[in-house]
């Protein structure tokens, strides 16, 4: 079978660009370094020290093509306007067409660039009509007030109108950018466009000059954008189904890394203190008997290891989040290949399948740390108590004793679970590697004809002969029959891990039957509690690792059935349906997620990851009663003005048109509108409108990021000039080169994006103004009024000669003042008149985060009932209660994934903004988000688990005919043990919304910044166990261990416990970050120092009665001490 690093080494020789480069993280690398330490046991060369750091670099040719591409369409407008008729049709702003084509952003998958480019076509068109209408008005207002005769170049009417336009376009334009972060390459050209036609419109004598310039700047952009489509589209063409393509293999590979990452911790259960977490080295160990243990070499560490599989999964979850996002895109686009998008879709959903019951695994970790943390604080305590009382001696030893046994038999399950573990793990990794191989994700592995040793069943195989039958279980990835290997495989382990589980449960007397009082016959109630506690732990994992292994399954199922139906054979044309286009055009408008690139650099700068919340945010109005009428409907309509105009993103587009005339009023002032349009002022208005970012923490960020890629831009810019001797030849060949190496930071370190992409626009700016004066003469460049300076000083404005066709001109460096000018104005204006901090707006969102938490719990509350009940009906037929609760409840599980990624980009973002007075509390904000991933996780894991109580589906379902309520009852469980059970447990009402309601109230606090209202408790822990045990002593026992029903309990139990701690921890911390109202009273006793609190207003008698002078003073001023407190916050 084919090696994980030779997986991974094909698939990164086709990676294309950002969009799945990041999928392999940590598991790429760690991947690497096992393959790399396995080929240097083997014998064989290691690699050297360069390659280990192209290999780090990930500079792979995929890479390598990415970056090449990206860096043509600047170097190729370039190019062209070395041709005489080009030079003569641009003239002075032939370098925009540089410009237009690096910000088109070339290197994007087709359909995401196709998307951008059209709303850039539209945006341009715009911004070209509403540009004719500001020029036309300005013209006509210096025909009016320009006396007859008269020459002068500036008209103070005019430059005003232009500069009310100028006003109005940047805030109706980033409105716009700021609600539909999807409109932010577009807006971006837009600002550009209106910003030079605004500020030579004061200018123009004539209504046909002013037509003329707009046309020219109009075909200039379009030149721009033409360069990039045709770049993306014929040159190293990317689609947005390949990359999902590499999507998918990386997320098999990401399985695969979680799944070994898994059993190794596992595996470190055998040997290690999973309760304390501690390595166990080669050092003597004293045993509580005083014998010494013999040393060994270093064990597995389960912290260590643990850790290992924690970030796995994190990696594993942040690809699907950001597949989720991608598949959209591809889904929607016309392709010649094999697999359609409902293909596509279907192959999400399985992974998706897969992923619920991998995030469990990753929770088994936290349980452990859980057990730790307690054992460390109660031996924290009983040391200060043994301070105060050494006799207590004798009973910490046999503490101790009881836990070093706990562990042994910890040890000891482990032990015997190992082999089957092993061996489901090793079929879970075939069966990912056959799903790559028949999907053909990756190539089928080449055979040898060599023997080796089977890792899957231990039997000396020969690739060269796949004849199964002469070769008994032995089936190999990409072999028809490999479904029924690994059913067979999953049938082993489930058959394996009942015995061990009951020779366990044998061992703790959990299969002794129950006494009439409930409690087992050899174990008083605490001990029986807590060995149930751990059986339901071991069947939690063991069900985890089944139904991971059962989700692969139905992968395999999948591809044989694609391999089947005859779709790998060939390719087709494949179009999406009219529904999907339709549903494509109504998004581009909307504020869904998926609609936005992640990757667009204002849009990581700013840690724009918002979530459109939706629906879930509608709240009635306690002003207005619903509209009846269409009076009443049309003034509904009319009160949405005020309120848009009110609205944050409004108020952002506001700063930013103050920002811009700012700078921009020297362009319509008389002292200094020609040494503005001299020294291109308008390139500082430009940054302006281009960068400004809604927070402080990101203006920080990005202003610093801004100032150091100019000065990089400057230097670079200077190499690339003189180190060719000026030659046009060697001068654009180093253009791209550098350009190339810029490209590599957008491609791989999308946090830094805004420093590469504005070191790649500066630096085409500056020589695009060097050749285009080459080109034209200095005669030509001068003719629209801008003086030239050299680009050969570090230090602005400092002007040097230049021969050009044997005179001498200025040339100046336009980037640095500008940049840095530009970027100083917009940070003022971001916390001028008053800041808007990441810190808020990361609050905000944790709220929205909290709140949508509540809203995923209430779904996976009602889909329980229902499934409890058997009232989901049929999950094939879309108009199904189940089937809708189920679409219903993935959105929200994608989106709250996309928000708390949104969360982590504000948290970083907020490090960047000083703290003024205290400091602020970013790591209680971290564990808050932690605990809602947690939350989110136990959650989604209790709802992939109760599919096991769930009814059958109908085989002759009907998907597109309407539900019928009367029809669940038609489909019965199989198992008699599962509808007991499901009946029971619907009988005690174990799903309660007070979860829900705690949920609101803490994102109701969070949000508004308001203290908790008081006395807020979380629901206490509900056990289940106990209570179905009232109604049938029978139904839990361990003689149903065999149930598959019997594990899905476990999860469920296990689940609802850890969603129980992490609430109370989550309150816990809610209630130390916005405090709790207290309308206690407090009575402080001046006479015995004590203080009696009272509640509801009410207060407590003092400890004496005066009976003395003395003693009445003293009581007096036990009176004069009363203190309330209202209101009080972090009480």
């Amino acid at each position: 079978m084919e090696t994980t690093g030779s997986r991974n080494g094909r698939r990164e020789e086709g990676s294309p660009s950002k969009d799945f480069d990041a999928a392999d993280g940590k598991l790429g690398a760690d991947a690497g370094a096992k393959v790399e330490s396995a080929s240097v046991a083997a014998g064989t060369k290691e690699p050297s020290g360069f390659s280990k750091l192209i290999t780090k670099l990930g500079l792979d040719v995929g890479t390598l093509l990415v970056m090449a591409k990206g860096a043509l369409p600047p170097v190729i407008g370039l190019a062209m306007y070395q041709a005489e008729p080009i030079a003569k049709t641009y003239t002075t702003i032939g370098y925009l067409i540089s410009i237009v084509a690096l910000l088109s952003m070339c290197v994007l998958p087709r359909a995401k660039f196709l998307q951008t480019m059209v709303l850039n076509i539209i945006g341009i068109c715009i911004g070209a009509a509403v540009a004719l209408l500001a020029l036309y008005s300005a013209v006509k207002a210096r025909e009016r007030t320009t006396p007859a005769g008269s020459v002068q170049r500036y008209n103070s009417s005019a430059s005003a109108v232009c500069a009310v336009w100028l006003f109005f376009n940047i805030w109706i334009a980033n409105s716009m950018r700021a609600s539909r972060p999807q409109f932010t390459t577009p807006v971006i050209l837009y600002s550009i466009f209106s910003n030079v036609a605004m500020i030579y419109g004061p200018q123009f004598m004539a209504v046909s000059q002013a037509i003329a310039f707009a046309k020219q700047l109009l075909v200039t952009f379009l030149t721009g954008m033409a360069i990039a489509t045709g770049v993306s589209l014929f040159i190293i063409p990317m689609t947005s189904r390949k990359v999902v393509f590499k999507e998918a293999t990386a997320y098999i590979d990401a399985l695969r890394g979680v799944f070994r990452a898994q059993c190794a911790f596992l595996g470190s259960l055998e040997t290690g203190d999973m309760f304390r977490l501690q390595t166990v080295t080669k050092s003597s160990e004293t045993t509580d008997q005083g014998q010494e243990q013999a040393t060994t070499d270093d064990l597995p560490n389960p912290k260590v290891l643990g850790a290992a599989l924690s970030g796995s999964v994190k990696a594993l979850v942040e690809l699907h989040s950001k597949m989720h996002g991608d598949l959209a895109f591809a889904k929607r686009e016309m392709a010649f290949g094999k697999l359609d998008a409902d293909d596509l879709n279907e192959l999400f959903k399985l992974f998706r399948g897969i992923l619920f019951t991998v995030v469990g695994m990753g929770t088994v970790t936290d349980i452990f740390k859980r057990a730790a943390s307690t054992l460390e604080q109660e031996q924290a305590e009983r040391e200060e108590a043994l301070k105060a009382n050494p006799q207590l001696d004798p009973e910490d030893d046999a503490r101790r004793t009881a836990r070093q046994q706990e562990r042994d038999q910890w040890n000891h399950i482990m032990q015997s679970l190992h082999g089957p573990l092993d061996s489901i793990t090793q079929a879970i990794d075939e069966g990912l590697d056959h799903v790559a191989i028949r999907l053909e994700l990756a190539p089928k592995a080449k055979t040898k004809p060599d023997s080796k040793l089977d890792g899957a069943n231990g039997v000396s195989t020969t690739d060269a002969d796949a004849d199964v039958e002469a070769k008994g279980n032995t089936v190999k990835p990409g072999n028809d029959k490999f479904a029924a290997y690994l059913q067979g495989k999953i049938d082993e382990f489930f058959a394996v891990r009942a015995t061990s589980v009951q020779e366990w449960c044998k061992m703790k007397g959990l299969d002794e039957p129950p006494n009439d009082d409930g409690s087992s016959s050899v174990e008083d109630a605490a001990e029986h509690e807590r060995n149930r506690r751990q059986l339901y732990l071991i069947l939690y994992m063991e069900h985890l690792v089944n139904c991971s292994a059962k989700s692969v399954l139905k992968v395999v199922e999948f591809a044989d059935l694609k391999v089947a139906e005859g779709t790998m054979k060939k390719r087709r044309i494949i179009v999406p349906s009219l529904k999907r286009l339709r549903n494509w055009i109504r998004s581009v408008l909307s504020q869904e997620s998926d609609n936005v690139d992640h990757d667009t650099p204002q849009g990581l700068e700013a840690g724009s990851l918002d979530v459109y919340i939706g629906a879930l945010n509608s709240t009635k109005d306690p002003e207005h009663l619903p509209p009846n009428g269409p009076l009443e409907r049309f003034g509904n309509i009319i009160r949405k003005i005020p309120h848009i105009i009110g609205s944050q993103e409004s108020f952002f587009g506001l700063r930013v048109a103050l920002a811009t005339l700012t700078v921009g009023i020297a362009g319509y002032l008389a002292p200094t509108q020609l040494f503005f349009i001299e020294q291109r002022l308008v390139w500082a208005e430009i940054i302006i409108s281009i960068g400004m970012t809604m927070t402080t923490g990101s203006s920080i960020f990005g202003f610093i990021g801004r100032i150091i890629g100019t000065a990089i831009a400057m230097v670079l810019s200077i190499v690339i000039y003189y180190i060719v001797d000026q030659k046009v030849a060697g001068i654009l060949p180093f253009l791209w080169f550098f350009t190339c190496i810029e490209m590599y930071f957008l491609i791989k370190y999308p946090r830094f994006v805004a420093i590469a992409l504005i070191t790649m626009v500066t630096q085409v700016l500056i020589i695009g103004y060097e050749l285009q004066v080459r080109k034209v003469g200095l005669k030509v460049a001068s003719s629209n009024g801008q003086v030239f300076y050299p680009i050969y000083l570090l230090a602005p404005y400092r002007t040097y000669h230049v021969p050009i066709n044997g005179s001498e001109h200025n040339s100046y460096d336009p980037g640095l003042a500008c940049v840095a000018g530009g970027s100083l104005v917009a940070f003022f204006w971001t916390i001028f008149p008053y800041p808007i901090t990441a810190r808020s707006h990361l609050r905000r969102s944790l709220g929205a985060s909290i709140y949508l938490l509540a809203n995923f719990y209430s779904c996976v509350h009602t889909t329980v009932g229902l499934r409890l009940n058997s009232l989901e009906g049929d999950p094939n037929n879309k108009h199904s209660p189940g089937r809708r609760l189920e679409k219903y409840r993935l959105k929200l599980f994608a989106k709250e994934l996309v928000l708390l990624l949104s969360l982590q980009e504000h948290s970083a973002f907020s490090v960047w903004e000083p703290s003024v007075g205290g400091k602020f509390p970013k790591e209680t904000y971290d564990i808050i988000i932690e605990k809602v991933r947690n939350i989110t996780y136990y959650m989604a894991l209790i709802s992939q688990a109760t599919l096991s109580f769930e009814q059958k589906p109908s085989p002759n379902a009907d998907t597109d005919t309407d539900f019928d309520p009367a029809s669940t009852s038609q489909t019965p469980r199989t198992s008699t043990w599962i509808s007991n059970l499901a009946r029971l447990i619907s009988s005690v009402d174990i799903t309660s919304q007070e979860i829900t309601s705690t949920l609101s109230m803490l994102s109701a606090s969070v949000t508004s910044g308001r203290p908790l209202p008081p006395y807020l408790r979380p629901s206490p822990a509900y056990r289940l166990s106990e209570k179905l045990e009232e109604l049938d002593r029978d139904i839990l026992s361990v003689t149903h261990i065999a149930e598959p029903g019997y594990s899905a309990f476990a999860v469920m139990q296990v689940a609802s416990s850890l969603i129980g701690n992490e609430m109370r921890q989550l309150t816990e911390q809610v209630k130390a970050l916005v405090g709790e109202v207290d309308f206690s009273f407090h009575v402080i006793s001046t006479a015995d120092a004590t203080t009696t609190t009272t509640s509801s207003g009410s207060t407590s008698e003092t400890s004496s009665v005066a009976t003395t002078a003395k003693e009445k003073e003293k009581e007096k001023t036990a009176e004069n001490g009363i203190k309330r407190r209202k209101g009080r916050v972090g009480g």
